[in-house]
């Protein structure tokens, strides 16, 4: 019978001794290829530790340095082999002594540098249907998620964990939320209490929110199942809905200009965050209470589209595996990034194609959590048919991945990594940046001081939307007539 990795359903799963054991086989196994060894911090921090263990280490010369892990970060495009690839080493069955005596100290730490980037997962030649089933960043998690049974979840986690509670509270008062949030000593207590890095810039909370501006757009919708023609339902991710609801807004214009319905119902967040706590229960709370929400939606024929790719990727790979339920496997069938939607429209006719308005050049950062679900540049490909665009694609990771580039412990780290990505999209001379994670978005910013812009706003704006509607905060809006 074919190795599985476990999901949360699995009583093995919540197996401290089982975690052990699968950790030191994986390790093994990734030990014995080093094809990720300049992904992430994680790597490194691995090879190094069993080199220090090894006193055969020196027999792989010419292999390159896992040491340094920051000057690896971010280094992706060598890690499909070619000159840059690990030879093989002469003695890697030599080295289980060395596995053997790796304290679990190390283990730890390879889980704690984990920022779930999942770039190893396209990489990787051991992933399931692979005999040796290979998950590493499951694996990371499920570390996660023992420790945060055994021990609680952290504060830290606990807080970064529901973006909703925090848009929440955030958006009652969103310019005092703003204005004090962005004040010095409540910057520093917040370091100090919840281990947000003082000098992070974060999401500041809208004037309105994305589903007010909906609902009053929309003041009544018909039935999912008596609208003829193409239909979506928009998965709007919890950044849009606090945050930048102008992304939103643009998404819902473009869909709408193409003749199709727009639904977008009260949905909670992926449960992402909350994983990279470990909070496995509060998750999968969340996945469940969305899939009964999205559902009735795709009964009624409708497709699902998230701006989001974290997001995206959650529906179509996360939610059916903690889940476990044919409703989430038909959610995540009907489940697609926006821009891969977008263009799927565009080959089969449907999208209408009258701009009006020139792009320029544009830096188009692309994310990992896009590559990860295989899809191909649609974000680049859709923008590249915008009149007038120069589009350059700087495929680098930000290292700011959820919740991980926030934290104290890993801020310095973060901005470190993500150098390569500011030093391509510099090099490109754009004048816009764009790129479809909303927080990539906030390193980019950070560090360059300019506005970042998702494509679904770059492809608005080409149709003739300003970046004044699509932008500015929105009072009440009229209903439109049925």
């Amino acid at each position: 019978m074919p190795r599985t990795v476990p999901t949360p359903r699995d009583e093995v799963y919540w197996s401290r001794s089982a975690l052990e054991a699968e950790e030191k086989r994986v390790f093994e196994i990734c030990n014995g290829c080093r094809l990720c060894f300049n992904l992430c911090p994680s790597f490194p921090a691995l090879f190094d530790a069993i080199d220090a263990l090894d006193p055969t280490a020196h027999l792989s010369e010419g292999a390159p340095a896992t040491h340094h892990a920051v000057d690896a970060l971010g280094n992706h495009a060598a890690a499909t082999g070619g000159e840059h690839a690990a030879p093989a080493r002469e003695d890697v069955h030599g080295q289980a002594e060395a596995l053997e005596r790796l304290p679990l100290s190390v283990n730890q730490r390879v889980v704690d540098l984990c920022y779930q980037c999942k770039l190893c997962d396209p990489i990787c030649p051991y992933t399931p249907p692979h005999e040796f089933a290979v998950d590493f960043p499951r694996l990371m998690l499920r570390h996660k998620a023992i420790d945060a049974r055994e021990k609680g979840v952290p504060l830290q986690d606990r807080v970064l964990g529901d973006p909703d509670l925090i848009g929440t509270i955030g958006t009652i008062l969103p310019a005092v939320a703003n204005a004090v949030t962005n004040l010095r000593p409540n910057r520093v207590m917040m370091e100090h209490t919840v281990g947000i890095h003082r000098d992070r810039q974060l999401p500041a909370f809208a004037s309105q929110t994305f589903l007010r501006w909906f609902k009053a757009r929309h003041a009544t919708r018909p039935d999912p199942t008596s609208v003829s023609g193409r239909k979506v339902v928009l998965f709007y991710t919890c950044s849009v809905q606090w945050n930048e609801p102008q992304v939103g807004r643009a998404a819902v214009e473009v869909l709408e200009h193409s003749g199709i319905t727009v639904f977008a119902p009260e949905m909670r967040c992926c449960g992402m965050p909350a994983l990279d706590g470990g909070d496995v229960p509060r998750a999968t709370d969340w996945a469940r209470h969305n899939i009964d929400v999205l559902l009735p939606y795709v009964q009624a024929g409708c497709d699902i589209v998230s701006p989001g790719p974290t997001c995206s990727f959650m529906m179509k790979k996360e939610w059916k595996d903690y889940v476990g339920t044919e409703a989430a496997e038909a959610v995540a069938r009907c489940s697609f990034d926006l821009m891969e939607y977008l263009f799927r429209l565009r080959k089969e006719g449907a999208l209408r194609e009258d701009y009006t308005t020139d792009v320029g050049a544009v830096g188009y950062h692309l994310p990992c959590h896009l590559k990860v679900q295989k899809i191909g540049f649609r974000s680049r490909d859709m923008l590249r048919r915008l009149p007038g665009a120069q589009v350059t694609m700087v495929d680098r990771c930000s290292c700011m991945d959820g919740t991980w580039g926030m934290k104290k412990e890993y801020y310095e780290l973060s901005k470190e990594g993500s150098k390569k990505l500011m030093s391509e999209l510099e090099g490109s001379g754009a004048g816009t940046y764009s790129s479809d994670c909303l927080i990539a978005k906030l390193q980019i910013e950070e560090a360059s001081g300019k506005k970042v812009k998702h494509p679904i706003e770059l492809m608005w704006e080409s149709y003739g939307g300003t970046a004044e509607r699509a932008v500015a905060p929105l009072g009440p809006v009229e209903p439109e007539p049925t």
